[in-house]
Parts: structure tokens; sequence; C-alpha cells
């Protein structure tokens, strides 16, 4: 599947944006790697790495990362 650039970019902001508001509670190298692919602009491994990274911490998922799920139909 191919994205358009405008949500390209709005699931950058939004993966982003939810990094930067969770990564002091993440490990160092769950923060990089998602920053990683958040560069190579593999914005549903980042979404995934992510939500799994919190899920195993017991951490709520901020609402970016939800908003950023729900336009990749990867959450209802």
């Amino acid at each position: 599947m191919t994205l358009d650039q405008s949500l390209r970019d709005e699931l950058e902001r939004l993966l982003s944006e939810s990094l930067a508001t969770v990564s002091e509670k993440l490990s160092k190298q769950d923060q990089r790697d998602v920053s990683e692919y958040l560069d190579h602009g593999e914005y549903g491994v980042a979404y995934e790495l992510l939500a799994f990274a919190l899920d195993k911490l017991e951490l709520q998922r901020p609402a970016s990362l939800v908003e950023a799920g729900k336009k990749m139909g990867m959450v209802n």
C-alpha cells in the first residue's frame, strides 16, 4: 500500500509525538529502535514496537499513538 505524502507526514508526526511522550519510560534500545523505524518510514513497525513496549510495561498508550493506529487501520 502506498501512502500519500500528507498521510506519511501526519503518521510521522503522531508517532514521533508518541515516542517523545513516553521515551523516558522506555529502554534506550526501544527508543533507538522506534526512532530508526521512523527515520526509514517504517511507520507500521514503529507503531507495533512502541505499542508492544508500552503494553509490556503496562503503560497507557498516548492519544497520538492511538490516533496513528487508527489512521493506519491497526486499531478500531
